[in-house]
């Protein structure tokens, strides 16, 4: 899978779980668009998608935007 292609899957899931269409850079869990429930709900729904986990300690870091989200599962699943 590209990574166009694993960025676009993801901001579909994203799309999701937010209830609206999100840039590649936004912020989701500093501007309030992804809440704690909604983030793990999202990391399940990504464990299951592609096989990968994002390890607990990371998920702040690489669930800051589409962009880093889709950056990490490119290189690690």
């Amino acid at each position: 899978m590209t990574p166009s292609e694993i960025e676009a899957q993801l901001a579909d899931m994203i799309q999701a779980a937010v209830l609206k269409k999100v840039a590649p850079d936004t912020l989701l869990l500093e501007s309030g668009l992804l809440d704690s429930v909604a983030a793990v709900d999202l990391m399940l729904a990504i464990e299951g998608r592609f096989g990968c986990t994002v390890p607990i300690t990371e998920v702040e870091e690489h669930l800051r935007s589409l962009r880093t989200l889709s950056t990490y599962v490119a290189a690690h699943c």
